[in-house]
């Protein structure tokens, strides 16, 4: 990368990982009309098909499950909330987004969305390999994004 970023995204996802994700971009000296898009991911709960449960359970259980996802959302938006506040200090525009859906394609999704030149996201280590491993969404942005991306640890 031989220029400044203009436009970053960063994964959040709350492990120490992305939170030197952010700290890393926190560092950089923002180019004249900087901006970075901090995302969340959350997975969607999928409740297993219950056709022998009675109706009555059945409801209560999706009334819990949805009661636990907009719990999972609210957390979320509290990081990027975070995350981006952080980056705000550090003399960034920053604005934070929560997205339902699988991880890679959501952030590959938001650098088209942001027009980004740079993805960050966190490694994440695997058991006593931690050093020489990525996670998976780490190491698939490498091979599939468009874009530079920074991996931080």
């Amino acid at each position: 990368m031989a220029h400044r970023p203009r436009r970053i995204v960063v994964g959040v996802d709350g492990s120490p990982h992305s939170r030197r994700a952010v700290a890393v971009v926190a560092r950089l000296a923002p180019a004249r009309g900087g901006s970075v898009t901090c995302v969340r991911v959350i997975e969607p709960a999928r409740l297993p098909s219950m056709p022998l449960v009675p109706a009555a359970l059945r409801a209560r259980i999706a009334s819990g499950a949805a009661a636990l996802e907009r719990s999972r959302r609210a957390a979320a938006q509290r990081q990027v909330d975070a995350a981006a506040a952080a980056l705000r200090r550090a003399g960034w525009r920053a604005r934070g987004v929560v997205q339902v859906g699988v991880p890679l394609p959501e952030l590959l999704a938001a650098v088209r969305a942001a027009r980004a030149d740079l993805l960050v996201v966190g490694s994440r280590g695997v058991g006593a390999l931690r050093h020489f491993l990525l996670g998976s969404v780490a190491d698939s942005a490498l091979k599939r994004a468009a874009v530079s991306v920074l991996v931080a640890r």
